[in-house]
Parts: C-alpha cells; structure tokens; sequence
C-alpha cells in the first residue's frame, strides 16, 4: 500500500551507508560542481537549491514518516552552500527534537569559504557533523580528476570544520590515482589525514562506471586501472603513514570486497586509529599472503562490474 504522506515527498536519490536509517531531507538538487571524471550521481541534473516554503513542508512530512528518528541526513550534495541553510537546520531541529545526529555532504572548498565562524553558527543550529570527499591527497591526482580543490584547501576546509566543533567524515577513493600513482596518491592522503585529525575515514574502492567521463581516460590509457592485489597494498600503505588520534576508519561500502571466484575473501578493515592500526594492517598482510598462493581468479567490484555481474553501485 501506498503511503499517501511520501506521494508528495522529494526523496534524496542518494546518501552515505552508514544513514540508511536516517531520515532523509533534500534540501538542494543536484551538485554545485558536478565536473569530477568518476562521478556520475547528478551528471544529468543541473544544481538548485530548493525553496524554503517545500523543504519546510517536507520536514514536516518527515516528522510524519521517519517518526522516532534519532539521525536526519540532509542532501544533495552540497547543501551548506544554501544562504538559508541555518533555518533550515533549525527547522529540522525543531521537528526533530529528539535527534542526536543531522549530517551533510559538503565540499572541502564550501567549508573553506563558509570558515569556523560561520560554521559554528551552522552547528549552533543543530548540524553534527559534514561527510566530504577527500578522494585523495594527491595533488595531481585531484587535478587529474578533476576535482577542483587543492590538498592545502582540503586540509584547510577540514580545519575549519573541526574548529567549528563538527564532526568530519573524510571519503578516500581507493584506486584513484591508478597504477601511476599508487604511493603518492596512498602517502598524500594520509598527510592530508594526519593534518586535518578527521573524526572517521571511510574507505570507498574506485569503480570505472559506464558512461563516465573517467571511461573516457580509460578507454584511451590515460588512466589504468589497479588490480585488486595492487588495491590492498595502497590500502596499506595509507594505514601505514596514518598518524590520526580518534579517528574510526571504516571500509563500510561492497565495493572494497575482494573475491576467489564466488567467495568474498576481503570486507575491507575497520578499527579505531592508533590503538587498532596494527591489527589492520595484520588483516591485510594475511589477505596479500592468502592471495599470493591462492588458486583461483582475485576479483573485485571492477572487475564483476565490467564483466555485467554487478549493475547497482
């Protein structure tokens, strides 16, 4: 049956794993930026902040649907680039006054601009937190993917975030920077980390999609891919340069999965940094000596992708 609360209701096509169980309010449309070569979320749709009068009517909707809610994500993209977006915090909060998380995407470069002053204005509202993509701490990796941001403004918007008393949720992409620059793409993004002191790492394994401007690079070998074995060792090596404190890092995506014909044999590693850094990196040398000997095809989600075995990503 059709819940005729939600007829009316604009949901968000996409948010992070870990707020599945969020509910989830779309504040603006599409991403301000919208040029990386790997994306392909809202290549379709052109960015617009919704008005005020209709994300209103959709809290209250919300309040309606997601009744009990404790975690409230806001979407799409790139929301704090909206002048309103400390009443529509507030709005949220006042709907909501029982939660204990409401989150959003940002954009390193937005939380550089907005600064900590103007953050914490945003936090006094109720906002707990920012999920950013770091991707890499690569300098000519970002540029390569067209990324639009610098590792210093990284860092910087990162900063500006912790003053603001946020929590930060740093996306590293796994496999961006290809064969090419597998170290300096791993080494980079764990100075990045240590600079910035994030509050989570989440790990996400670089998918080749269809239709992206990055199958463009691939297809002429601008950009190679790494295999899964070459995946694991840069996934070591970032752990290994990390030197963060009270920071939870997470491989908390399918993509990162490693399988031996139909086993998944790798789910990624997850673990409170330092105090679990080694056993980490245990997990991954035992993962490279089993794969080492092991019979039988290594796949991973690019692999199965282009093969046609995975279609949702």
């Amino acid at each position: 049956m059709i819940d005729n609360r939600t007829l009316d209701y604009d949901f968000p096509p996409y948010r992070p794993p870990n707020e599945a169980s969020s509910a989830l309010i779309r504040a603006s449309r599409g991403c301000p930026w919208n040029k990386c070569l790997f994306c392909t979320m809202y290549k379709t749709l052109k960015f617009k902040p919704r008005s005020a009068e209709d994300i209103k009517r959709d809290i209250d909707k919300a309040a309606e649907i997601y009744k009990g809610a404790k975690t409230v994500f806001i979407a799409d993209s790139d929301s704090l680039v909206m002048k309103n977006i400390v009443d529509i915090i507030q709005h949220i909060k006042l709907r909501f006054p029982d939660s204990d998380r409401i989150t959003s995407y940002a954009r390193a470069k937005t939380l550089m601009k907005l600064g900590s002053e103007r953050l914490k204005k945003i936090k006094e509202a109720g906002l707990t937190r920012v999920h950013v993509g770091l991707e890499s701490g690569d300098k000519k990796t970002l540029e390569f993917m067209q990324k639009g941001v610098t590792p210093e403004e990284m860092i910087s918007g990162g900063k500006a975030a912790k003053r603001a008393g946020l929590e930060l949720s740093f996306y590293i992409l796994i496999g961006a920077g290809g064969k090419d620059r597998l170290e300096e793409h791993a080494v980079e993004s764990a100075r990045v980390c240590n600079e910035v002191n994030p509050d989570f790492m989440r790990l996400r394994t670089l998918v080749v999609q269809h239709g992206s401007l990055l199958e463009e690079k691939k297809n002429s070998g601008d950009y190679k891919p790494t295999s899964p074995i070459e995946k694991l060792k840069e996934v070591r090596m970032l752990i290994e340069n990390l030197e963060v404190n009270h920071c939870k890092l997470a491989s908390d995506h399918f993509t990162n999965n490693i399988w031996v014909n139909n086993t998944v044999v790798y789910k990624g590693v997850y673990g409170m940094l330092p105090q679990e850094k080694q056993d980490m990196l245990d997990i991954l040398d035992r993962t490279l000596d089993f794969l080492s000997v092991v019979e039988g095809e290594v796949l991973d989600a690019t692999i199965l992708y282009d093969r046609g075995m995975i279609h949702s990503l």
